[in-house]
């Protein structure tokens, strides 16, 4: 599911890989001033270029260190000015322990926290009843709007968790169940709208 660059065998080879397999950029308007992000899905690292300015996700997500640096160096720059493979690759592991974006518990999913996300919005569609313990992580969806350029803002998301969780009851007479049969429909969106790779790797929050 993540991006890795191969060598004529096909098989992932280091830097040479990298050269020859570097991934088209989500945009490509023009040359990004970002920073490297990664995350991980079920114990496996990803990365990713972001623009903080403009809060976009740059890159699809990238399961190689080298390949990672060779899109940096190719597709992004810093303010100031373009750099080289060593440069970036140095970002690149400094975003296994850093992110710019959310502390490190938040930058890790587990397919099985993804199905019940989708199972409990289903459940409190048929049921009407709200599920307490139910969490659809902020990051989670930011990275999703992020990634698809905004065109889903996870709205209903934002304004209907308290309800679903049972917290508080839903602001405008709206039923539980239309709440959660939006939420559903952002979800929908945003993996429809998300460029490259995202959908596939969070392929869990498939309906």
């Amino acid at each position: 599911m993540g991006i890795q660059g191969c060598g004529e065998s096909g098989t992932p080879d280091g830097a040479e890989a990298a050269v020859t397999s570097i991934p088209a950029p989500l945009l490509r308007d023009y040359r990004h001033i970002g920073g490297i992000e990664s995350i991980a899905v079920d114990g496996h690292r990803y990365f990713f270029g972001y623009d903080f300015s403009e809060d976009l996700v740059l890159s699809p997500l990238i399961d190689d260190n080298e390949l990672m640096s060779v899109f940096a160096e190719t597709h992004m720059e810093q303010r100031d000015g373009l750099h080289d493979r060593e440069y970036w690759r140095d970002l690149v592991d400094g975003s296994l322990e850093f992110s710019g974006l959310a502390e490190p518990e938040s930058c890790s999913f587990e397919s099985d926290q993804l199905r019940l996300i989708v199972t409990s919005l289903k459940n409190i569609a048929e049921t009407g009843v709200p599920a307490p313990d139910f969490d659809y992580p902020y990051h989670l969806r930011f990275l999703l709007s992020s990634a698809g350029q905004w065109e889903e803002q996870f709205t209903a998301t934002e304004e209907g968790m308290t309800a679903l969780q049972g917290i508080e009851s839903s602001a405008g007479g709206t039923t539980l169940e239309q709440i959660a049969r939006d939420v559903l429909l952002e979800t929908r969106n945003a993996m429809n709208v998300a460029g490259g790779n995202w959908a596939e790797v969070f392929d869990a929050l498939g309906q």
